[in-house]
């Protein structure tokens, strides 16, 4: 009896040591590392801390700077993955330069990517304006110069619908801490490009639904990799997975499909953290879309996204742990890197020396201040600009006797940053200038249309402003700051009134053209842009129509300085040929802007427009009277 208890308790040790054994190994075999991926997006060709539309130093964008952030993280993590959402290689004055002041040559490539490769970026979205401002060729160098891959999972060529025009996705082997992470990253670009560079693309390569591509590319993807980092040239809207803005902007639901752990977006030159606070699944201050860790660093590397992700090994095998985002802000006490100044000398020494270039004198300030409420100088001088243009294009032809009209937007009108409008001031116009009134490279592009699809365009532009209620009696915002500055067109060639107190779709009111209502069936040409002819903005006219005039590489910027070359002297004066229309409202309607719009109010006569304060985010709050 006593040897079997003995046999039976030298047993249960053997079991227990041998359990405590294995759960010792097991443990031992499972360990957590770090892994900080770092993007940024939108950069279009901002190396320096310059702008170079003012012409002056700036302090709160600029790769220079933001990869002195970039040096920052990887000196206190050695696992780092550094990306790009795309925007790179166009949209300042240097690929102006690059186009056509000193055209690269067979063999260049764009300073930009030649910088992009000597900081180490692994991976590089193409965003919609590498394919859309120029033709596919000026892309195509930057493809061949570049030591990272170019990757988009939606882009196919034109005449074999199966092959891919760039890899859809990268695989990055990191070794972490002795141990191999092997990291998908996939890229996608906003299918819309497709109508935005129309002229240059059609024939050559077609783009696909953002979340149907992920779908399809996915479970190969997770079967090859870790981790999946989504890197899409895409913003973020929650109108419904197959509208228009949704496809544009897909992250929202590019977020649900399974497998993705992390996202670095772009396109909206927004920020995540911080931003899209209303929408639900959307945790503005942790920065996740329904859980999944995602940041948007804003444009101009302005930005630096960084997500921090804690992972756990366990027998070959990895798992996402824990991971946060934040966003690291370039302001003025972030130092340009000395090695990315002298890296860019050259190509920033050759943009300023072709922004001071003088075109023309202007008899009057041209600025945004007020472009959202009211008639004004910036984008007056866009559509004489577009209606000169015009008329001498379109004097013979199939379309001569067609009356033209001029649709134009504000770009810069304030985006919540006082900082961010048109200043032109009466005296020396430069190129400069010039690109502070039409800050992208859009090419012209020109829309035969009938009265009824005019009205349909002036209609989403109103939407630009709230609904207003008459019998209100506290304080109301006029402007909605939802709908983006650049997409609130007007008209040039008829007069209109928009009544702010109906709602969307009601509020274009006593259209007429020559004094005569305005008809229907009456047909127009509309001299407008790539992205607004393309169906950019969502304008319903837009998408359903193609152009009657696509030229490859007439860009409205190029015909602004040429009419401002013959002219020699402008003057924008508003024509006032839409306005607000007058109501009598109980309460108070307010609008923001600079806060030294009122110097410019009280110079040009605003009656109408009474300065209050200052918010605490420096805009200034103007009281506008809508009444008669």
């Amino acid at each position: 009896m006593i040897k079997n208890q003995k046999r039976f308790i030298f047993s249960l040790v053997l079991i227990t040591l041998l359990t405590l054994s294995l759960g010792i190994s097991t443990n031992v075999s499972a360990s957590t590392h770090d892994l900080t991926i770092m993007g940024t997006t939108d950069m279009h060709q901002n190396l320096m801390p310059y702008d170079y539309m003012a012409d002056e130093e700036v302090e709160d964008f600029g790769f220079a700077k933001t990869y002195t952030l970039i040096e920052k993280v990887r000196n206190n993590n050695e696992n780092t993955l550094l990306l790009s959402n795309g925007d790179i290689i166009s949209g300042s004055l240097i690929s102006t330069v690059e186009t056509q002041v000193d055209p690269l040559e067979e063999g260049e490539t764009q300073r930009i990517v030649e910088i992009y490769n000597e900081v180490g970026y692994e991976a590089v979205t193409v965003g919609n304006h590498e394919l859309q401002d120029y033709k596919m060729s000026f892309f195509e160098k930057a493809r061949e110069g570049a030591d990272f891959p170019w990757i988009a999972a939606n882009i196919k060529m034109a005449d074999n619908q199966e092959k891919d025009y760039v890899p859809p996705y990268t695989i990055i082997n990191k070794e972490i801490d002795g141990k191999e992470l092997k990291v998908g990253v996939i890229g996608f670009t906003p299918p819309q490009t497709m109508r935005w560079g129309s002229s240059h693309l059609k024939g050559n390569v077609v783009m696909e639904d953002i979340v149907d591509s992920a779908m399809n590319y996915m479970p190969e993807l997770k079967e090859k990799t870790d981790i999946i980092v989504a890197l899409a040239h895409t913003g973020i809207s929650d109108k419904g997975i197959n509208s228009y803005d949704a496809r544009e902007n897909a992250a929202y639901y590019l977020a649900q499909i399974n497998g993705i752990d992390a996202m670095i977006l772009g396109h909206h030159h927004q920020e995540l953290p911080g931003g899209y606070k209303d929408i639900v699944g959307i945790d503005s201050e942790k920065g996740t879309i329904h859980g999944v860790p995602a940041v948007m660093p804003k444009s101009w590397g302005s930005a630096l996204g960084v997500i921090d992700m804690e992972l756990t090994y366990n027998n070959g095998n990895w798992d996402v742990n824990s991971a946060s985002s934040r966003l690291e802000m370039v302001d003025k006490n972030v130092k340009a890197h000395d090695k990315i100044v002298e890296l860019a000398k050259g190509i920033h020494e050759k943009t300023i020396s072709y922004v001071r270039q003088p075109i023309g004198t202007a008899e009057r300030d041209i600025t945004s201040y007020v472009s959202r409420v009211m008639d004004s100088s910036v984008t007056q001088i866009i559509n004489d600009a577009q209606l000169w243009w015009a008329k001498n294009e379109f004097k013979e032809g199939e379309y001569s006797d067609l009356p033209i009209l001029s649709a134009a937007a504000p770009f810069q009108a304030g985006r919540e940053d006082p900082e961010y409008f048109t200043e032109v001031w009466e005296g020396d116009i430069t190129i400069g200038d010039v690109t502070d009134i039409y800050i992208y490279a859009n090419q012209i592009r020109v829309m035969k249309l009938n009265g009824k699809q005019v009205i349909e365009w002036l209609e989403r532009s109103a939407e630009n402003f709230n609904q207003i209620d008459p019998d209100a009696s506290g304080t109301q915002e006029l402007l909605n700051s939802e709908f983006s500055a650049y997409n609130y067109d007007v008209i040039e060639g008829i007069e209109y009134e928009i009544d702010v107190t109906k709602p969307k779709g009601e509020r274009i009111v006593n259209a007429t053209y020559q004094g005569e209502a305005l008809s229907e069936d009456q047909e127009f040409l509309v001299v407008t842009n790539d992205y607004r002819a393309g169906g950019g903005g969502n304008f319903p006219p837009c998408v359903e129509e193609d152009p009657v005039y696509a030229p490859s590489g007439d860009t409205n910027r190029a015909q602004i300085i040429d009419y401002i070359k013959n002219k020699e002297t402008v003057n924008p004066e508003p024509t006032n040929n839409w306005n607000i229309k007058a109501v009598d409202i109980e309460g108070t309607v307010t609008f923001r802007s600079h806060p030294e719009a009122k110097e410019y109010m009280e110079k040009y006569n605003f009656e109408n427009v009474e300065y209050l304060k200052t918010d605490d985010n420096g805009m200034g709050v103007y009281e506008i009277k809508l009444g008669n």
